[in-house]
């Protein structure tokens, strides 16, 4: 099921963005242009939407997808995607842990649809911080 859950997520995403890409006529990823070509804060198509660093939140009938974008990547945490669950009518009745769903997404690892996106350390500070992030390396399995 979590895989049929990440499906949605990706192509809620890549709709929304060639939404945007369309009314600004643009071939490039949205982060990328946002600043320059529309407000990093919006609405399109009933999905109201705010750019912020590297990413995006998109909200549509109260279902939250948020994620990080490189180049052309999908990035995201276990808890944008738990958000993303927990806030959607049909995938919050499935009551899954993050414990769970991380687990889930583990596995895509294992299939090589995942890849882990590790950050480990904080620009300028003595102490170090580990920061895991899931990156969709095989997109074309969800489109």
């Amino acid at each position: 099921m979590i895989e049929k859950i990440l499906t949605d997520y990706i192509t809620f995403i890549r709709s929304f963005e060639a939404l945007l890409k369309d009314k600004y006529k643009q071939e490039i990823n949205p982060c990328s242009f946002s600043s320059d070509f529309f407000e990093r804060k919006g609405t399109i198509n009933g999905i109201e939407y705010w750019f912020h660093g590297s990413g995006c939140t998109a909200k549509k009938d109260g279902v939250i997808y948020e994620y990080d974008i490189t180049i052309n990547e999908i990035n995201f945490s276990q808890w944008k995607f738990s958000e993303f669950i927990r806030t959607h009518p049909e995938y919050q009745k499935l009551n899954y842990s993050e414990d769970y769903i991380e687990y889930e997404l583990y596995k895509l690892i294992n299939k090589g649809i995942l890849e882990w996106l590790i950050f480990e350390r904080i620009e300028g500070k003595a102490f170090g911080c580990v920061f895991k992030c899931y990156r969709v390396v095989q997109e074309s399995f969800f489109l």
